[in-house]
């Protein structure tokens, strides 16, 4: 599994937010990485990166927009 794709295996449930990559105009999931640190993934069309940092004073929201 390429660490910055933490799709989850068939079978397991992963935590995840969802993206809307405005880059590209298209919706995308991404998922903890193994430390639990940040949220990590890329645009699905043109591979943009984005990591989203978990930490203490954080937001409960599970929908954020990419620019």
């Amino acid at each position: 599994m390429d660490e910055e794709h933490n799709e989850p295996q068939e079978g397991s449930r992963k935590n995840f937010i969802g993206i809307m990559f405005n880059c590209c105009n298209v919706y995308a999931r991404i998922y903890k990485n193994k430390e639990g640190t940040a949220y990590v993934g890329r645009c699905p069309r043109c591979m943009r990166p984005v990591r989203i940092k978990i930490g203490d004073g954080g937001l409960n929201a599970r929908f954020f927009s990419a620019q």
